[in-house]
């Protein structure tokens, strides 16, 4: 670990408003011990840095590897401790409710676009069934064309849908 776990482990704490020896306390370790990760002059245990990540309700990755006093996306993963987001983070309420606003319009404009994908693909799919069903000498390129547009649209709707489902589950 690098000096990023302790600037992460300052962070947390202050946000919860905990003194190093409150949150010591909290997790079962002395202030020394606190003082040292924060410092990076020690790494914790994998035992007390599983103490101090189910603590604050976090991902492992999330304290080691991402700058959390940069984060706004962390903001939100905060929501699920239980506390206000003006405890936890330094943004401004209003600011956070402007950003979760602007992330909702560009959710609700992204499952528009879709659901009008859905519909152009399936008013093509009827298209291209009608000019099969009809047949002609011409038509056998034609058919190839319309069956590879049609495979490359249906994965591309696929992949668009699993994004939707990805991100609906990442809200909740």
């Amino acid at each position: 670990m690098d000096k990023l776990f302790g600037k992460n482990l300052k962070f947390l704490r202050s946000q919860k408003k905990l003194s190093q020896e409150q949150f010591a306390l909290e997790i079962g370790l002395n202030r020394g011990n606190i003082a040292s990760y924060e410092k990076g002059t020690a790494e914790p245990s994998v035992n007390n840095l599983l103490k101090i990540v189910k603590f604050f309700n976090i991902d492992l990755s999330d304290i080691v590897e991402k700058d959390l006093t940069l984060s706004n996306e962390f903001a939100s993963e905060l929501i699920e401790g239980g506390n206000s987001l003006t405890d936890k983070v330094d943004m401004p309420e209003e600011q956070m409710i402007e950003e979760l606003e602007v992330h909702s319009k560009k959710m609700e404009k992204f499952l528009t676009q879709s659901n009008d994908m859905q519909k152009i693909v399936e008013g093509f799919k009827s298209f291209y069934l009608f000019k099969k069903a009809k047949g002609s000498v011409d038509m056998d390129r034609m058919v190839q064309e319309y069956e590879n547009l049609l495979e490359v649209m249906e994965s591309l709707l696929e992949s668009h849908n699993e994004l939707i489902s990805f991100l609906e589950d990442k809200e909740s």
